[in-house]
């Protein structure tokens, strides 16, 4: 078996590998460590911005 470069995927490539293969856990954390390097220090959400979050995704799925 051939081990896939995920360094050289996109961000999109590499998340819709990690959701087709979430038993691949190098994968899983080079996508991680990729996105924590693009914000690395993120501001939690309060309770209320959660909320609205999950209301709008919901919405969004329900919409499709």
């Amino acid at each position: 078996m051939t081990k896939l470069n995920y360094n050289a995927m996109s961000d999109n490539d590499l998340l819709n590998y990690v959701k087709q293969h979430p038993e691949d856990n190098e994968a899983f954390y080079t996508y991680i460590d990729r996105k924590r390097a693009a914000n690395p220090n993120p501001k939690p959400m309060s309770v209320e911005e959660a909320e609205v979050e999950l209301q709008r995704r919901v919405s969004q799925h329900q919409a499709s």
